[in-house]
């Protein structure tokens, strides 16, 4: 079952109520209690006033004289006290004598012989005034003994009515319980409205820009001004997402140096293996252009003494010239073998890239094999120099463009390019390495190289020429001739529409040091 959980602007609003509710309550209940005392004592002082009136009547009379100068005196103390009766101010008024006879007041059985009550009977004993208000708070009554010649003659109770007080208050209370509902609801109007003015749209805001947190996204601050403690968390969030950033910035760093040690420790790996592979490979092809070689020479030799002997008999020569025709192939096959398994030394010293590649293809270009084939140049001048041997170099260049031609099956167009690649700084890890290089580009318009047999290509003996028409060698050979002079190739090809193969190569410069 889902329980209710309050958001942050509910709890504010209903703390704040409750405190405001009990500060108005408290307050309302101290300014009510102290309005009652004074008005308590307003007509407590009141009774005492028509006490004291009294008091002065007794004095200026001769109570001691005769029954009928005390018959005179309350006959006066009543029509004295009558008026005040009528104002609607007092309850009945009495007054009682010691000897508990009613002198003013209307006759009440109690009054006969002895004071029956308890309050008037209290003052004529004590001669002591006293106050007490009815349980229902109607009237407030102040008894007072009434003296005369320094002894107490007589008590007077003195009603005074508190009605329109008690229901004054009790309008007051209801007023003040009205201004409490109204401020309650005002507080929540405008608290509502201020807390999410000041608070509640500020953490909003930054909650959603958390949410959607990216790297190059800070914490937008309320405004210019603000110092408050909203302005202060933004800030410190911002610290807090530098220094996420930064973290992240190294991360990706170590992470990036550590894919670019994987895959040069894979190309490592990958070289040895094809260095083993041709180093196994060479020694086979040296043993067996050994074995081979010197049987194919004998053969050759007869077949040229054959050819003398029989130099009438057109038959004979025919099937001579293509017995001399496949083994001279096999004698070629036996001395790629041969280069491949012993390359032969090199020689190198500083090579004009543009040069070797305008004689290369005006070399090729006197072929047959590529009659059909429009060559194409797009050198950029002044490309640069390389420290390579030129012989190898150009067999390079040579069997790069063979096989294009051969992909193109003697139509379409190859393009021969050079172009030099200004440095770039490379990041790996905290090294940062400028690398620059001379890039020479063969791209044919042929059948292309299927993605799955890209990574094959460059094996010894891989070819995909048609049987008789290559060893399969040429490639292996390049690639090593390439990475002697500190290059590499590769290639970049879609199948059904060509192939570019690339050769790089570190420049040379005058100050290079050639060792």
């Amino acid at each position: 079952m889902k329980t209710f959980s309050p958001g942050l602007r509910t709890e504010i609003l209903l703390s704040l109520t409750v405190l405001l509710v009990a500060a108005m309550t408290l307050t309302s209940f101290v300014i009510l209690r102290i309005t009652e005392r004074d008005l308590l004592r307003y007509k407590t002082a009141d009774g005492m006033a028509v006490v004291q009136r009294i008091q002065v009547a007794v004095g200026d009379s001769k109570t001691e004289a005769s029954p009928a100068s005390l018959k005179l005196l309350k006959e006066r103390l009543r029509n004295g006290i009558s008026w005040m009766g009528h104002s609607g101010l007092y309850d009945e008024i009495l007054v009682v004598g010691r000897d508990g006879s009613l002198w003013v007041g209307e006759e009440h059985p109690k009054w006969s012989n002895e004071p029956g009550d308890n309050e008037i009977a209290s003052v004529l004993r004590t001669a002591k005034p006293s106050t007490k208000i009815n349980t229902e708070r109607t009237l407030v009554t102040v008894t007072a003994p009434i003296f005369a010649n320094g002894q107490c003659i007589a008590a007077a109770r003195v009603p005074v009515r508190i009605d329109a007080m008690s229901q004054g208050l009790r309008k007051s209370r209801t007023l003040i319980w009205f201004y409490i509902g109204l401020n309650v609801l005002v507080l929540v109007v405008f608290g509502n409205f201020l807390l999410s003015r000041i608070v509640i749209r500020p953490i909003q805001r930054l909650v959603r820009i958390a949410d959607h947190f990216e790297e190059t996204d800070l914490f937008s601050m309320m405004t210019r001004s603000d110092q408050n403690e909203i302005a202060h968390l933004t800030m410190a969030l911002n610290r807090m997402l530098k220094r996420l950033a930064e973290n992240k910035e190294r991360l990706e760093a170590h992470i990036r140096s550590l894919e670019t040690a994987n895959l040069e420790l894979k190309q490592a790996r990958e070289e040895v293996l094809r260095s083993e592979k041709l180093s196994s490979l060479g020694r086979f092809a040296a043993g067996v252009a050994h074995e081979v070689g010197n049987p194919i020479g004998a053969v050759l030799g007869y077949t040229n003494l054959l050819m003398d002997h029989v130099a009438g008999n057109t038959e004979a020569i025919d099937y001579l010239g293509r017995i001399e025709k496949e083994v001279t192939r096999i004698n070629t096959i036996i001395r790629e073998l041969l280069d491949f398994s012993r390359p032969s030394p090199s020689e190198p010293a500083p090579l004009d890239v543009n040069a070797l590649i305008m004689e290369s293809t005006s070399f090729l270009s006197g072929q047959s094999l590529v009659a059909s084939i429009k060559i194409e140049t797009q050198l950029e001048q002044g490309v640069g120099m390389v420290w390579a041997d030129a012989n190898q170099l150009k067999q390079v260049l040579i069997n790069l463009m063979l096989n294009a031609c051969d992909a193109m099956e003697e139509r379409g167009s190859l393009t021969i390019a050079s172009k030099r690649i200004s440095p770039v700084t490379e990041t790996t890890g905290s090294d940062q390495h400028p690398t620059e290089f001379i890039q020479v580009s063969v791209s044919d318009t042929g059948k292309g190289i299927a993605a799955s047999e890209l990574n094959k290509i460059f094996d010894p003996f891989y070819t995909t020429k048609p049987p008789g028409k290559g060893t399969g060698l040429g490639l292996a050979i390049s690639v090593r001739i390439v990475e002697t002079f500190g290059g590499s190739i590769y290639v970049e090809s879609t199948e059904g529409k060509g192939s570019t193969f690339t050769v790089e190569l570190p420049p040379w410069e005058p100050d290079h040091d050639t060792k």
